[in-house]
């Protein structure tokens, strides 16, 4: 089974929350068959036509926080203890930060520890 398209996409959907509704226990052997093949083609349209984002780097990290607290380069370099030509030098890509600026980053803006270090 291949979804090519929304209307398809929402009828599997549909037809999911059905099975799902009736319970696992409650399932047909037919029923467990196609409610398997309708989760394995919904997960390929979603991966098509809804990508996940991209890894973040380090720098749209920092300028996430810096748009979404309102701060500017002095605040957040303050607000984490280190010089602002450090933070310079995160913010360019010049210089990866310590753990002890990235268990900052996690506690003080509660940015997930994982993508912190995916994103060194």
């Amino acid at each position: 089974m291949k979804i090519e398209n929304k209307q398809q996409y929402y009828l599997a959907m549909a037809e999911i929350e059905q099975y799902l509704e009736k319970g696992f226990a409650s399932l047909t052997v037919e029923e467990d068959d196609q409610l398997a093949n309708l989760s394995r083609a919904v997960e390929s349209w979603e991966l098509a036509a809804y990508p996940m984002p991209m890894q973040p780097s380090l720098k749209d990290i920092l300028n996430h926080i810096m748009f979404a607290k309102d701060l500017n380069q002095t605040q957040l370099s303050a607000t984490l203890n280190i010089s602002k030509s450090a933070l310079s030098e995160f913010l360019s890509g010049n210089k990866k930060p310590n753990l002890e600026v990235a268990k900052k980053l996690h506690t003080q803006f509660q940015i997930d520890g994982n993508l912190l270090l995916e994103s060194l």
